[in-house]
């Protein structure tokens, strides 16, 4: 009978008898290069596995709009738009904050490239007057020509100091002789107006017309004395002031700007790929560096690789806080559960060194975690601990019979040990089904949980078993069954699963109920695209990206379109305009020149006004500034001659006359106060003579360079490609000579109907358009499918081997019988309570489906055995409640996390798993009680 007992024996069987004879015999030979091999995986691992944040990583290949979007990175390989904005009500205070910030990442060309806050004059190239569009040139040249005195009177500067003795002359011979006791130096005569009326001789309008930049030049100079770092000088708007004395800054200098000036902007991009996360990091500490020189100013920085970069370093930090506490829980439920610690603790050291094995598998295979993948730890914790908790029970229960340490290792392993690998193997596939999918990031989640949950159980059924032996002593047999010791009481858990097994055709009626009942709600659920959705609620760079959509109605996102001339790429923008869904366009179309009459007509009044601007200046000579130190003694005493002439102008103005100037008058009075207190301030590091030199070189050079650069303008041509500056050329301009239009969306880009609104409509008229709005909305349908897909072939698979398993068509239903209730019931729970599935939580479908069988495999595995559906009289149902529960507590330690989508990830999982567990601990036995009758009497293996 034996004979024919062990010739009937699955290979399972025969290949654990081998094992456990092996353990009693030779542990060492499978504990000892199992430990070497986890202090190499370690090793290999620090050293080489990566981390990626790119979204477009996890695209397979093959997709045509990814091969569309690919295409476009060759023809313009930069980088992706990293974006800081300040935002406050001081608009010079928001000008003075991006220059100093965008000096400074110019400075750092290791990091960032393609800086870009100002398109001045200075920057923008030889024709740069040519980005100007019509109407504002003509401004300019007009500009220009009534204040042409004022520029002739900075010209002749070459110091602070003699720039303010040169306004104190022209006060003192401005108006009539006075005499003034206050006033030193040259002060003897009157302040610039009579007791009667403002003077109206041109040289008194000359100066009235500098009063503006005068005042902005002594506010900058305050800055620089109070402020550290690299000071800024006046913007061209400052020499050119309006009644409004309005001489901050604002989109006509350039700048990018929006919400009427209260929001800046500045835009970089990392020099490589490979600096791309040190390039964060770096723009983070400029950022703050500069908001610690300009305080009170809303600063943040956002832009999609710093949205891909900080939610995986959220993800990073949430899945090892997850992985600790998954620990933590399921060892404490492991230890409670069975009132002993040795034993957890052996097999939570068992777990650790198949996390190890997993580890090193993915470094050799994959090479990286990604978003996706990053998650593998607390998954894998929560399911690989069941081996262990399944093994150790089966081991005390027989220890509690009596047995021998040996025969109850032997019997565990054979036994116990096959619905444990049959668990492993069938939810190791249900894993390994997700390769069979199209997302490359959903393989890769596939290969590192399939292949992990072989590797865990390796040490679990090695070196475990050999460690459970190890020192065994009788006093370490559990004695809380009842199975050898008749007298002890029954435990309250078996007491309450008789009461459910009394009346099983009763407690299926309920659970057939509350099925009924949750399949309404489940329909109801619905699917979150919105990427902006899954990220941490507080996340900087998400706040930003919503506060610009606010304030902007432009996201840090744009669709791209390549052409192949210019004239193409000109009739696209005409129809791209007409679109609803479009809110902007950027392209160089209305710069170059081309072939269209209207646009050369444009160019050529262009370059007419161009040219007269020119032609104004070309008796303007700026003189070079003085290499000299400033002397603080002497620009104070200057100061206090120009203080006193403001004083009195601004008693003598009337004004009914000039509304604006007493006050202009009064203000730059005291801000002249404040600059010669701030002139002798004690200061630590650099000198206040230093500050203040600095500003005077960067003002003065700043000035004449500018100028400097229109004189120097190329206007003999129109501009074409070659005229543009490297960083726009790079942008616009393709490695093949294509054009580039971004367009922009009018709408939330980040919602799925504004997205596909958006990609349609551009699709209609540009087949061919990418970027990231149309990478995004592929991204999650693909990701959306290929998880349901998963998790139909995990359907698939699992049955197989379920049968395989079981050999039986009723037992392959009733094993799949706990994972399609319990979906249903995770399904209605969030329909219940108005959660959706989103790009994060989706891969709960595949999971669930894998999870939920193993629990019914060693249920029904252990009802061939014992042939009783009572699983609390033995170690099976505390072992499929205790691993239940570990698995919950592996999940739900995801759920703390910062991440949205992980921290659902971790709620979906951990609802789906209980559900599970409970329709295999309550329904299946009782499915089992009404049809036993029924059933022929199965001899196991």
């Amino acid at each position: 009978m034996m004979s024919e007992k062990k010739s009937k024996a699955s290979w399972t069987y025969r290949l654990l008898q081998i094992l456990a004879e092996w353990i009693i015999n030779r542990p060492k030979t499978l504990v000892l290069p199992q430990a070497l091999l986890c202090i190499a995986g370690i090793l290999y691992t620090v050293f080489n596995l990566e981390f990626s944040s790119d979204r477009n990583d996890l695209v397979g290949s093959g997709k045509k709009y990814h091969e569309i979007f690919l295409k476009f990175r060759a023809e313009f390989p930069q980088e992706d738009d990293m974006v800081a904005l300040v935002e406050s009500g001081n608009l010079e205070k928001n000008r003075q904050f991006v220059e100093r910030l965008g000096s400074r990442l110019q400075g750092d060309p290791k990091h960032f490239t393609n800086v870009f806050w100002k398109g001045d004059l200075k920057s923008m190239g030889p024709k740069s007057l040519l980005f100007l569009d019509l109407e504002t040139l003509r401004s300019f040249r007009d500009s220009i020509q009534t204040y042409l005195p004022v520029l002739q009177f900075f010209s002749e500067t070459r110091s602070l100091n003699d720039l303010f003795k040169r306004v104190n002359r022209q006060f003192a011979t401005s108006g009539e002789t006075q005499s003034r006791d206050t006033v030193t130096e040259n002060t003897d005569n009157a302040p610039l107006f009579s007791d009667s009326e403002p003077n109206s001789s041109a040289e008194t309008n000359n100066l009235i017309s500098s009063l503006p930049s005068l005042h902005t030049i002594i506010r900058l100079a305050n800055n620089a004395l109070t402020r550290p770092g690299k000071p800024t000088a006046p913007p061209l708007s400052a020499f050119f002031p309006d009644e409004s004395m309005d001489s901050g800054a604002g989109s006509d200098e350039g700048y990018i700007t929006y919400d009427q000036g209260h929001l800046f902007l500045l835009t970089c991009q990392a020099a490589s790929p490979e600096v791309i996360s040190s390039a964060v990091e770096r723009l983070r500490m400029w950022v703050k560096i500069t908001e610690q020189e300009l305080p009170g100013l809303n600063v943040g920085i956002t832009g999609e690789p710093i949205l891909e970069y900080e939610e995986m370093s959220q993800s990073q930090q949430d899945t090892a806080s997850a992985s600790v506490l998954a620990l933590c829980l399921v060892m404490t439920i492991f230890v409670f559960g069975y009132h002993e610690t040795r034993r957890p603790i052996k097999t939570t050291v068992c777990l650790l060194v198949g996390l190890v094995f997993t580890m090193a598998f993915t470094t050799l295979t994959v090479g990286r975690l990604n978003i996706l993948t990053i998650t593998f730890a607390p998954i894998l914790i929560g399911l690989s601990i069941d081996f262990g908790v399944h093994l150790v029970s089966r081991y005390e229960e027989e220890l509690t019979k009596g047995k021998s340490p040996e025969n109850a290792i032997k019997i565990a392993l054979t036994n116990t040990g096959q619905g444990i690998v049959t668990g492993a193997i069938t939810t190791s596939l249900a894993f390994f089904s997700m390769t069979f999918t199209d997302f490359r990031g959903i393989q890769e989640m596939g290969i590192i949980t399939g292949g992990g949950m072989i590797l865990s159980l390796i040490p679990m059924i090695s070196i475990l078993p050999a460690w459970l032996l190890h020192g065994v002593r009788r006093s370490q047999i559990p004695a809380d069954l009842p199975v050898g010791n008749p007298e002890k009481r029954t435990p309250i858990r078996q007491r309450i699963e008789q009461k459910w097994l009394a009346r099983p055709g009763i407690t299926v009626g309920i659970i057939i109920t509350l099925t009924l009942v949750a399949i309404p709600f489940g329909k109801s659920v619905q699917f979150d695209y919105n990427l902006l959705n899954m990220q941490s609620d507080d996340l900087p760079a998400v706040e930003w990206e919503h506060r610009l959509i606010n304030s902007a109605s432009k996201s840090v996102l744009f669709a791209a379109v390549m052409t192949d001339s210019l004239e193409e790429a000109r009739d696209l923008e005409k129809k791209v305009l007409a679109l609803e869904s479009v809110s902007t366009v950027d392209s160089m179309t209305s710069v170059l020149s081309g072939s269209d009459e209207e646009i050369s007509e444009n160019t050529k009044q262009k370059l007419l006004v161009a040219q007269e601007i020119q032609k104004s200046l070309n008796d303007l000579t700026f003189a070079e500034p003085s290499e000299d130190r400033v002397s603080i003694q002497e620009l104070s005493r200057t100061l206090w001659s120009f203080q006193g002439y403001l004083g009195s102008a601004s008693e003598r103005v009337k004004t009914a006359e000039v509304p604006y100037l007493k006050q202009m008058l009064s203000s730059m009075k005291d801000s002249v106060i404040e600059l010669r207190k701030q002139l002798f301030e004690k200061r630590t590091g650099i000198s206040s003579s230093e500050r203040i030199t600095a500003f005077q070189n960067r003002f003065l050079n700043e000035i004449r360079d500018t100028f400097h650069a229109i004189k120097s303008q190329d206007l003999r041509s129109p501009m074409n490609e070659s005229d543009l500056p490297p960083f726009l050329r790079s942008r616009f301009i393709g490695q093949t000579g294509k054009s580039l239009i971004y367009i922009y969306p009018s709408k939330n880009i980040w919602e799925r109907e504004n997205q596909e609104e958006f990609i349609q409509q551009l699709r209609s008229i540009a087949p061919e358009v990418t970027g990231t709005p149309v990478q995004l909305y592929e991204y999650t349908s693909l990701l959306k499918n290929s998880y349901e897909k998963a998790a139909f072939y995990a359907l698939i698979v699992i049955t197989i081997i379920a049968y395989i398993r079981f050999r039986s068509v009723l037992y392959t239903i009733l094993s799949l019988t706990p994972v399609g209730i319990g979906f249903i019931w995770m399904l209605g729970c969030m329909g219940w309570f108005g959660v959706p599935f989103n790009p994060a939580n989706i891969m709960t479908l595949p999971l669930v489906v894998g999870i939920g069988v193993t629990n019914a495999i060693h249920i029904l595995g252990r009802f061939q055995e014992d042939q009783t559906p009572a699983l609390f009289c033995g170690s099976a149902g505390k072992a499929v409640l205790v691993s239940g529960l570990t698995t919950v507590a592996g999940f739900g330690s995801l759920i703390l996390a910062e991440h949205r989508g992980i921290s659902s990830l971790g709620a979906m999982m951990s609802l789906g798993t209980l559900a599970c567990m409970l329709v295999a601990l309550i329904a299946l036995p009782a499915l089992l009680a009404t049809l036993r009758p029924k059933q022929r009497s199965i001899t196991t293996n």
